[in-house]
């Protein structure tokens, strides 16, 4: 996967689509790509969280033992929360289909951060959605 490839999916992820063109190329530069195959872990609930993920291609399963919080596929991000601080993860991320996923880890990030409020925000804004999406999961059962 090129450069421009992974500009490309940063632009269509709702976490970064109103970062500057600019600040999507530097973390574009510091993207690792890494191929999984169903039943592949990505990491475990309790891991030590140091980095965020990316579909490019496939399906992730986010659980906790057997219960799936989420299928997640093309363009969407799973542990944005270790990009903010380094404690624990709260679930699981299984491969569930083929796919290519890429990593952005937490310390290059946060130079990025410092250069782009943009970033923050859109990670705050998928938080809070993902924070209602439970809320209202939660109502229902």
């Amino acid at each position: 996967m090129d450069h421009n490839q992974k500009l490309s999916l940063l632009k269509k992820t709702a976490i970064f689509r109103n970062t500057p063109e600019t600040d999507l190329a530097a973390i574009a530069d510091i993207l690792d790509v890494i191929s999984v195959k169903p039943g592949d872990s990505i990491f475990l609930k309790g891991d030590k969280g140091d980095s965020m993920y990316i579909i490019q291609k496939g399906v992730i399963r986010i659980h906790d033992g057997a219960y799936t919080f989420a299928f997640l596929k093309k363009n969407e991000v799973f542990g944005e929360l270790s990009l903010l601080d380094a404690e624990t993860r709260s679930a699981s991320a299984t491969c569930d289909k083929e796919s290519t996923i890429l990593k952005l880890e937490q310390p290059p990030f946060y130079e990025i951060l410092a250069k782009d409020q943009e970033v923050l925000k859109g990670i705050l804004q998928m938080l809070c959605r993902r924070i209602r999406a439970l809320d209202e999961k939660s109502a229902h059962e």
